[in-house]
């Protein structure tokens, strides 16, 4: 079994099925496990090179539902694929029963699963009493505020906000991954500002200083970019843990 992945969500449901050994290629921004630095990169989540692709003759490719003319592509040249759409939890779970079922993985997907299950469940019964207003952000220039791009409901960031018990300002805004602008964080006046950007990678939230909201007066503007937070991950414990412990630091 010779499988590639071309999103990182998929590199590591392969990963947290134990079948890390079975990839052959990933796509350019999968960083985890640590072994998958090492394998040849298959293009962007947006852009995959068929032509790598196709020369590592895999046995089957995992794609996302965004990558369907790639997926058809694949197809017409007698490679399997299987279709994840990886955004939120549920999504999540799907992919790991979906892969685990094609890869002989099935009870170590549903070990996975109820791993997953056991950490919301207690992060549940541990709600914060008082509910933070969190922004989220995905996505801004580099060294500004222009492009924000934020976490809207039915996101994977939102739903862990959600258990936690932190509101996101943006809940009612009726887009997964709505483009803000900076009247828009004003207006919300959130109590923290997640900075989940490649720009605010290394703690880079100077940029934030100028704006007149809670979050910024009291210091609760915080850079995250470990990769089971930029995109939607098994490791739902480790996830559950930082995004509280962000919410609530003082």
């Amino acid at each position: 079994m010779r499988v590639i992945t071309l999103s990182p969500s998929a590199t590591e449901v392969v990963a947290a099925l134990g079948a890390t050994k079975l990839l052959v290629g990933v796509d350019e921004y999968s960083k985890y496990p640590v072994e998958v630095q090492a394998l040849p990169k298959v293009g962007s989540f947006l852009a995959p090179n068929l032509e790598v692709i196709v020369g590592l003759h895999p046995t089957v490719v995992i794609v996302d539902d965004v990558q369907g003319q790639a997926a058809g592509a694949l197809r017409d040249q007698g490679i399997a694929t299987i279709e994840c759409a990886i955004h939120a939890l549920p999504d999540v779970k799907t992919a790991l029963r979906k892969v685990g079922e094609r890869l002989g993985k099935s009870s170590e997907a549903e070990a996975v699963i109820q791993q997953m299950d056991a950490a919301l469940d207690t992060a549940r019964a541990h709600r914060l009493p008082r509910h933070p207003r969190v922004l989220a952000i995905i996505d801004r220039e580099a060294g500004g505020l222009g492009g924000l791009v934020a976490v809207g409901p039915g996101s994977y960031v939102d739903e862990l906000l959600a258990v936690v018990g932190a509101d996101n300002v943006l809940a009612a805004s009726g887009i997964r991954y709505p483009k803000i602008s900076l009247e828009e964080v004003l207006r919300g006046q959130p109590d923290v500002i997640l900075d989940l950007s490649y720009a605010g990678k290394g703690g880079n939230v100077e940029v934030w200083k100028q704006v007149d909201v809670p979050a910024v007066k009291q210091g609760r503007v915080i850079a995250m970019n470990e990769p089971f937070l930029v995109a939607p991950s098994p490791r739902v414990a480790q996830a559950l843990a930082a995004i509280s412990a962000a919410v609530t630091q003082k």
